[in-house]
Order: C-alpha cells, then sequence, then structure tokens
C-alpha cells in the first residue's frame, strides 16, 4: 500500500481514526500547535478464514495549528495507553480578524476527551504504511 506523506484539513471526511495509539503530545506554544505522535491505521484487513484482522499502519505526526482554548480530561487510572476512537470538527466560523476559518475539534479517547478551537491540521506520514498484526507498531527507543 502506497499513500500520500501529507493530509490536511481538506482530507478530514476521507480520515478516521478509530483505535489509531497515541504515544505523546506536545502542547501549544507561541507558536499555537497541538501536536500528536500517533499509529495511524489506514485500512482494517479481516482474513475470513481465521476472522482475525490485520492493519496497514503508519507512525504519523498530526499537528493542529492556530489552537486556542485547549481542555483536556483524562484519566488513566488503573490503566495505561492512550487510544484515539474518534476526531470530530463542528462549527466552523471565521476568526475574530476574519483572515481564517476556525473549527471546534472533539478529540474522544479511551481515557476522556480534548477539545480545542483550531484552524485544521497538517498529518505527515513518516513512513509507509506496513502491514501489521497489531494497531500499534512499536516505537524503538
Amino acid at each position: 500500500m502506497n499513500v500520500k506523506n501529507i493530509w490536511t484539513e481538506v482530507d478530514f471526511e476521507d480520515m478516521g481514526w478509530h483505535d489509531n495509539y497515541l504515544y505523546s503530545i506536545s502542547f501549544p506554544d507561541e507558536n499555537q500547535k497541538l501536536i500528536f505522535d500517533i499509529d495511524y491505521i489506514f485500512k482494517w484487513v479481516l482474513d475470513e478464514t481465521s476472522n482475525l484482522y490485520s492493519f496497514w499502519v503508519s507512525p504519523s505526526t498530526l499537528t493542529f495549528i492556530n489552537v486556542l482554548n485547549l481542555k483536556i480530561d483524562l484519566n488513566f487510572q488503573n490503566s495505561v495507553g492512550l487510544d484515539i476512537l474518534d476526531i470530530d470538527r463542528s462549527n466552523p466560523r471565521l476568526s475574530l480578524n476574519g483572515k481564517i476559518t476556525l473549527w471546534d475539534y472533539s478529540i474522544l479517547t479511551d481515557k476522556g476527551s480534548i477539545s480545542f478551537e483550531s484552524s485544521g491540521y497538517i498529518q505527515n506520514i513518516r513512513k509507509q504504511p506496513v502491514l501489521s498484526n497489531s494497531q500499534i507498531l512499536m516505537r524503538e527507543s
């Protein structure tokens, strides 16, 4: 499987983040970027014989830009790891200066939610997808 290396908010309707593993979050600074290191699942493949799935997965960097009003509500009590269940966006509107369109983004995870306003995102595919029996590509130390 070969995919394009850069995806943006223009591709939102063609993308899905269900069961994408989230390794780390870099919080916004003066650049107003919110950055996630994830394993992005491009395709689920069902083996009809075993009834088990394999996955086309790529290590990826998902960067939201012009981030405002970040709210995080995550609870890791008695658990580890963080999986994205879904990313929703709604409420498109012009910024106060009228120069960009802002959206409300909501990232639902298995440990809670992350919400913020953003003008969009860039998802960089760091390596082409590999077929894996796991949804998670283990990172090298």
